[in-house]
């Protein structure tokens, strides 16, 4: 199992976090993750072939949000700045 000290992950607008989204490997995925649940590739081929910007764009436009939690050494938690 993939070890890091981030996690990724995408939230709903009324602010709950989508399970499937949450990773290791950083906000890209994160949001690749959300996009094939909604759209999964058995019915619609890979989501990297489904053009996922144009996705997620429409999908930040109704309030979903992407976000990482950097776990410092002292193992506090913090918000990584964009």
């Amino acid at each position: 199992m993939p070890q890091s000290c981030e996690i990724s992950f995408v939230t709903y607008p009324d602010g709950n976090v989508d399970e499937a989204s949450i990773t290791v490997c950083g906000e890209a995925i994160a949001r690749q993750r959300f996009v094939s649940a909604w759209l999964p590739d058995r019915f619609f081929g890979p989501s990297s072939e489904l053009g996922l910007s144009s996705l997620w764009r429409g999908a930040a436009e109704k309030g979903a949000r992407s976000y990482t939690i950097i776990i410092g050494t002292n193992g506090e938690p913090k918000l990584k700045e964009r």
